[in-house]
């Protein structure tokens, strides 16, 4: 079996493969392969034939079924508002906290009744799942009259489980603003079924955090730094360690009423991992410590210290290392 994602864009395409595989992980396939071609994707089965209609009705099942679980908001007979991603999580329109899981909740019905879905292209894109997409960056993008990507419910539906079960993101809150920075993991090259599922070990389910002394989650890279120290595993970075991977970073900003793409940018994140890795086979506990220390010093110095990772620049890193020494001295003199 072979399905190609539709090419939209490779945010978008990026979270349609990871909830391909998903779903024919639930649907019964124990081999596939990930194929990156440019903004699209081939995903390969071999002695597949179950359905991916299945999967998806199974993964959604499990999605709405935390939604409710969650639940937080009910201030009339029906609508449900929840931390999960694809409710108030990484959703800063509130518009779509309670549309997007009834639109997914009815997807999955349509499927459970008919095994098939309509082909009208008649779901808007949320710019959670495309940055590109929308009013927020007209000038940029030519968009001006609201948001002109629509999608079918088969991969509206596919798009959303990819990012639920694969895609790591931060909603952070301060008194006045919601910042939430999402994180797509894009392969280089191709990668198997194992190297796919390790990267489920990079999300949390609920990933909202509440700034309080730590000032340096508004920041995009320094908030992936703790987000990837502190959620994965040892055994998830083995099994890609040395494995080529771009994250697509983007934060979405809400102040008020008013919303925007922030800081939109393409990180080599396999470098990070893989120094993680080695950071914590050595001592865990150590390594988590470190980073908490890099991470809670003035904000220049996490930044900095990502920076000479993601661009292999030693000097930077044995500069760090020094203005910290410099802080822990000072702070022993006082």
């Amino acid at each position: 079996m072979i399905v190609e994602t539709p090419g939209y864009n490779e945010v978008l395409d990026t979270y349609i493969a990871y909830g391909i595989v998903e779903s024919l992980v639930r649907a019964g396939a124990e081999e596939l392969t990930l194929i990156p071609l440019g903004d699209k994707y081939r995903i390969k089965t071999e002695n597949f034939d179950g359905s991916l209609e299945k999967g998806i009705v199974e993964a959604l099942e499990d999605m709405l079924s935390l939604h409710k679980a969650f639940r937080r908001y009910s201030p009339k007979e029906g609508k449900i508002v929840s931390d999960v991603d694809f409710s108030a999580g990484a959703n800063i329109n509130n518009v779509h906290w309670d549309n997007v899981p009834k639109t997914l909740e009815r997807i999955k019905s349509d499927l459970k009744l008919n095994n098939s879905l309509s082909q009208k292209k008649n779901n808007t894109v949320p710019i959670t799942l495309m940055p590109t997409a929308g009013k927020y960056i007209p000038k940029t993008f030519g968009m001006e009259k609201g948001n002109p990507i629509k999608i079918d419910d088969m991969n509206y539906a596919l798009a959303w489980i990819g990012f639920h079960y694969y895609t790591p993101y931060i909603n952070v809150s301060t008194k006045d603003a919601t910042y939430v920075h999402i994180y797509a993991v894009k392969p280089i090259k191709t990668i198997n079924l194992v190297e796919v599922l390790a990267l489920k070990d990079l999300k949390k389910k609920i990933s909202n955090y509440y700034i309080g002394d730590g000032k340096f989650f508004t920041h995009i890279k320094p908030a992936l730094l703790y987000h990837i120290a502190y959620t994965e595993s040892i055994g998830a970075l083995e099994t890609i360690l040395n494995k080529q991977f771009t994250v697509v970073a983007y934060t979405l900003e809400r102040i008020g009423n008013n919303q925007a793409v922030r800081a939109f940018g393409k990180y080599d994140i396999s470098k990070l991992m893989d120094f993680l890795w080695y950071l914590k086979k050595e001592n865990p506990h150590q390594a988590i410590q470190f980073v908490d220390t890099i991470l809670r010093s003035e904000i220049e110095i996490p930044i900095a210290f990502i920076d000479a990772i993601l661009y292999d620049d030693m000097s930077s890193v044995y500069s760090v290392f020094r203005r910290l020494k410099e802080k822990i001295n000072l702070q022993i003199i006082k």
